[in-house]
């Protein structure tokens, strides 16, 4: 993968990032339950940390990372969030988001064995996310809330 491919992916990791952030803090606004607020709180700060991290990596390339989100997405995410009206189905929406992410852990990470830096920060970042998803699926398991209800 070459320089330019490594900026365009760390890029588009920003911006989807940034917008999930955005939903996680909306989620973490309209919860009452201290245990399901407390895991939001957790996941909001993993995801300002990957943020931060892959801006890093960013500058480190030359590049300045763009914090500009596209309000057309931010506002999609925002909708389907919304429709998310009982904890149950906002703990399942966060979790299909975790599981998506693992996702595409997997399959960029590979593609960036020509920049081990930045390949590195990802590893990095992708074992946060699988405990972070094991934390996840723990709480989903402690308040009996089954993944498999459509998400």
């Amino acid at each position: 993968m070459t320089h330019e491919n490594s900026v365009a992916l760390l890029t588009q990791f920003v911006k989807a990032h940034l917008e999930r952030l955005v939903l996680l803090r909306e989620f973490r606004k309209t919860v009452d339950d201290p245990y399901f607020k407390s895991a939001l709180s957790f996941t909001i700060e993993d995801t300002q940390e990957a943020i931060a991290r892959a801006s890093s990596r960013l500058r480190q390339l030359g590049e300045i990372a763009t914090s500009k989100i596209s309000d057309e997405t931010s506002e999609k995410l925002l909708r389907q969030g919304s429709t998310r009206r009982t904890p149950a189905d906002k703990i399942r929406f966060v979790h299909k988001g975790l599981v998506m992410q693992m996702a595409w852990y997997d399959t960029y990470v590979k593609a960036l064995r020509d920049d081990p830096d930045t390949q590195a920060t990802l590893v990095a970042l992708a074992e946060q996310a699988r405990l972070r998803l094991e934390r996840w699926e723990n709480m989903m398991d402690e308040l009996k809330v089954s993944p498999d209800k459509s998400v």
